[in-house]
């Protein structure tokens, strides 16, 4: 016959533990309806904490959510803390997140002060006791969950330890769910000023070309983001000349494009005065060192065209050297040079000249034709340009441009550019 008084024990252990599974499962209902009804990022960790605490029966809380970093995988991302008291914030140590990338399970620490894992370590003399859980997603730690001061007890218990991992386990995903749902909202955010810009800087650029006697004009831009840093201008000048601009500005996305619109704005306020071709680049560059930012340059070809007389005078910031097509099919360069645009003030600038005879194109263009490249890592270079330009020195402007963006698709294959493409083409017709 069994014994009455252990039957009456292993009754009350089996009583115990149906009271504690039915205590775990109401925390966990009330957590779930808890953060069922949060608002917001913030609002679901604070709820999550505050539930955590008023189940352990702890004085404080922090979840700390981390990140993806390879260089430090222990930088936080997102740090908020509840307290049942007034005591003073605790944040975890970077020890204590350390040890948790580098094992990944629950920590208690109930002797913080002689604890022999954290030697060294100086804890707040309020510290008594520490319980620490993991906030894992599919194997990836994504924060960890630390308590502080189990309440009227000489520390946290292996118990606390179980039911503070269930509870991390339950909230992990929907803390990684919410956080991507609040970074989405934020990219939606970033596209829409993105397209916003994007518009801006298409209404900034020539929708098409001004009709001149006897010449046939056309350009392009094509950024490799959203925005970019190239452009190319034409701006009507007194006696029925024609400034043609193409720059480069230095970086690239929404920073290029709000850079690139303050070099129009200044070329075109200073094309007005009429002034020498190298001189219009000097009082620019002037005007530019002192708005920019230290280390932002722009290249830029610039040029005065007089379909009268058919002189073509011009000035090189540093951008490349435009081809010269002439009705011979002789191909030349235009090497004149010089220093790139906001980088000395003082800088001064020389021009040179050519004439447009019956036939002769211009070819401008920005280093995202050039450096073109394929998934080999082979650009398009200027030997394929070259190539290509000697045998449309008919056609027109329009099909020159269409001509050179088929071959630099042709040639990438595929393969996304990382520079923006921009070309201008001024062909003399008669």
């Amino acid at each position: 016959m069994a014994d009455p008084s252990a039957q009456l024990e292993a009754l009350q252990r089996e009583n115990s533990q149906l009271r504690r599974a039915v205590d775990e499962l109401s925390i966990l209902n009330e957590l779930s309806a808890a953060i069922g009804a949060s608002r917001g990022m913030e609002d679901l960790i604070k709820t999550i904490i505050r539930r955590s605490i008023k189940a352990i029966r702890a004085e404080q809380g922090v979840i700390s959510l981390v990140g993806e970093d390879e260089g430090d995988p222990t930088k936080t991302l997102v740090r908020t803390m509840a307290s049942s008291s007034d005591r003073e914030a605790y944040s975890p140590d970077q020890n204590l997140l350390g040890w948790m990338h580098l094992n990944r399970k629950p920590l208690v620490i109930n002797d913080p002060q002689n604890d022999s894992r954290f030697q060294g370590v100086a804890w707040p003399d309020a510290v008594r006791s520490i319980l620490v859980v993991p906030m894992l997603v599919h194997s990836n730690l994504i924060g960890i969950l630390t308590l502080y001061n189990k309440k009227h007890d000489d520390g946290f218990s292996t118990e606390d330890q179980r039911l503070l991992s269930i509870l991390a386990g339950q909230s992990g995903q929907v803390v990684e769910n919410a956080r991507l749902v609040e970074e989405e909202k934020k990219l939606v955010v970033v596209q829409q000023e993105l397209n916003f810009a994007f518009e801006i800087q298409t209404n900034l650029l020539p929708a098409k070309a001004p009709p001149i006697d006897h010449y046939d004009l056309a350009g392009i831009s094509i950024p490799a983001q959203s925005v970019g840093g190239d452009y190319f201008d034409y701006i009507p000048i007194d006696d029925g000349k024609l400034a043609l601009v193409l720059g480069d500005v230095s970086g690239k996305g929404l920073p290029a494009a709000l850079m690139m619109s303050n070099v129009q704005a200044t070329l075109r306020g200073q094309a007005q005065f009429n002034v020498a071709v190298h001189e219009t680049l000097e009082r620019s560059n002037h005007l530019l060192t002192q708005s920019v930012r230290r280390g932002t340059f722009v290249t830029l070809f610039y040029g005065v065209l007089d379909p009268v007389s058919h002189k073509f005078t011009y000035a090189n910031a540093g951008h490349n050297r435009p081809y010269f097509l002439r009705a011979d099919g002789t191909l030349e360069t235009l090497t004149l040079g010089g220093l790139v645009l906001g980088f000395l003030g003082t800088q001064t600038y020389s021009e040179a000249e050519t004439t447009f005879e019956a036939g002769d194109m211009l070819f401008v263009f920005s280093d995202g034709v050039t450096e073109a490249m394929n998934e080999n890592r082979e650009l398009f270079d200027e030997e394929r340009l070259e190539d290509l330009l000697k045998t449309l020195g008919s056609t027109s402007a329009d099909e020159i441009i269409s001509s050179v963006n088929e071959a630099i698709t042709k040639h990438a294959a595929g393969f996304p550019q990382n520079d923006d493409i921009t070309m201008l083409v001024v062909r003399r017709v008669k």
